[in-house]
């Protein structure tokens, strides 16, 4: 399919053709077990672009897929550069396909208002604020009574490391990725091209190899993706829910060392917790994580009554999990140099003047059966 893709219907595109095209490659396919699902048609768009529409060739398209290939899955986009299906919510796509249907999003920093709001504004605001957008237009699909698959068949970043604005991006979405633990595309994965448009040769800063094709562009990429990779909810999972402590920043994962203290190295030695709504609870034993102030290295122990061994999540984002001292002073945990600190917390109070970065005090409770 190609990358770009216009409104459903004009003089140039003909929605009936497309759908003996899907049909044709339906068919083509049917019996080879690699192929596992079609997508219908990628992030329709322009001044066009309609709901009516959208249910009436949608609706005949996916259909056409399923009664030639009924073991493929059918993956459902939406408008708006595939940003939007919240009109799902009002009118359900009442057709049957056998549960193979499955909706499709797009996410990338600028989606969601300009993409230098990620570096003028207060960032757990910004990252909040996107989360919340992407759950009215998207993520409601998997939650309720009515629940339906949701994959995040893309989204993308600049590999370079040049766009502060994108890389603030990618942390915040990180932490919904993996909280819901969905599944996800990126874009892109080539390192460029001999030609693009009316370019020779274009490196293409997106992509996960760099321009010879020949290493990772990003250098990060293996420990930022290693949890996004895993299966965290397995829905065949006898075993109770527990928690991973994440650091999405480094994408690593919390572990006690042999001080007991908490340091973060890769989320495959990664510790496990229990939650109360106070108490962060260290692998179902009795002890919990506790501060000993601020700039000490945070610790488990047995002294779970008292107030510095109470967490609570803090900041609009709620990606700080926050303490308080003997004074009464909140403090959240912090990466230092792989080692976790009790500091001063970051931004945590929604105020416009505050423009610091707080990633690296930024911690997920995920949640796991596996």
């Amino acid at each position: 399919m190609a990358k770009r893709s216009p409104q459903m219907v004009d003089r140039h595109f003909d929605p009936q053709e497309w759908i003996q095209g899907l049909n044709l490659a339906a068919e083509h396919f049917n019996g080879h077990a690699p192929i596992v699902a079609m997508s219908l048609r990628n992030e329709l768009r322009g001044p066009r672009q309609n709901v009516n529409d959208w249910y009436n060739y949608m609706s005949q398209a996916a259909l056409a897929i399923h009664k030639s290939n009924p073991n493929v899955l059918v993956v459902i986009s939406g408008l708006n550069y595939d940003t939007e299906l919240q009109f799902l919510r009002n009118k359900p796509l009442n057709i049957d396909l056998g549960k193979k249907m499955v909706y499709e999003t797009h996410l990338y920093s600028w989606s969601v208002g300009l993409k230098d709001v990620w570096i003028k504004q207060p960032l757990n605001r910004v990252c909040a604020n996107s989360i919340s957008t992407l759950d009215e237009r998207a993520g409601f699909l998997i939650t309720g009574e009515n629940a339906v698959p949701l994959i995040m068949t893309e989204f993308g970043f600049d590999e370079t490391g040049s766009s502060v604005a994108d890389d603030r991006f990618l942390t915040c979405l990180q932490t919904y990725l993996v909280g819901n633990d969905l599944d996800w595309g990126l874009w892109a994965f080539q390192g460029g091209y001999y030609v693009n448009v009316d370019k020779v040769p274009v490196n293409e800063t997106f992509g996960v190899l760099d321009y010879t094709w020949l290493n990772l562009r990003y250098p990060n990429f293996t420990n930022k993706f290693q949890l996004l990779q895993r299966k965290n909810q397995d829905p065949t999972s006898k075993l109770s829910n527990a928690y991973i402590l994440y650091h999405p920043l480094s994408g690593n994962c919390a572990q006690v060392n042999n001080n007991n203290e908490l340091e973060i190295g890769s989320c495959a030695n990664q510790n496990k917790w229990t939650y109360n709504g106070s108490q962060i609870l260290f692998n179902n034993t009795s002890k919990c994580l506790t501060s000993a102030g601020e700039g000490f290295p945070v610790s488990v122990s047995d002294n779970c009554q008292s107030k510095n061994s109470s967490w609570q999540t803090a900041s609009l984002s709620k990606l700080h999990l926050a303490t308080v001292d003997q004074d009464g002073k909140q403090l959240c945990l912090q990466d230092s140099n792989s080692s976790v600190v009790a500091s001063k917390c970051i931004c945590i109070n929604d105020d416009s003047l505050c423009l610091d970065d707080p990633q690296s005090q930024w911690f997920q409770l995920v949640a796991t059966n596996v």
